[in-house]
């Protein structure tokens, strides 16, 4: 028996709060793996015009194309901010 093709995307959602958003829809979403800090992929067999409604469901947090933005968020990206901060004396 052949397999279905699936295919993935990535949102920057955790995991929890994709599976949240896909409540009640169906998708052909088989699973969604957490893949980093507030990241997830979603693994699917959608195709068509099902694959638009679940990416249109997503376009608030999908990771940006662009190459001078980052994918993860400023808030997700852990020692950020002046050297000085962390060293002040007291």
């Amino acid at each position: 028996m052949a397999r279905p093709t699936t295919y993935a995307f990535e949102v920057n959602l955790s995991a929890s709060q994709t599976r949240k958003r896909l409540k009640g829809y169906g998708f052909g979403v088989k699973k969604v793996e957490a893949s980093d800090r507030n990241q997830s992929v979603i693994i699917h067999t959608a195709t068509g015009e099902h694959r638009q409604e679940l990416e249109s469901l997503f376009a608030d947090v999908l990771p940006s194309t662009r190459k001078d933005e980052p994918d993860t968020a400023a808030e997700n990206i852990r020692n950020l901010g002046s050297h000085d901060d962390k060293h002040e004396s007291a």
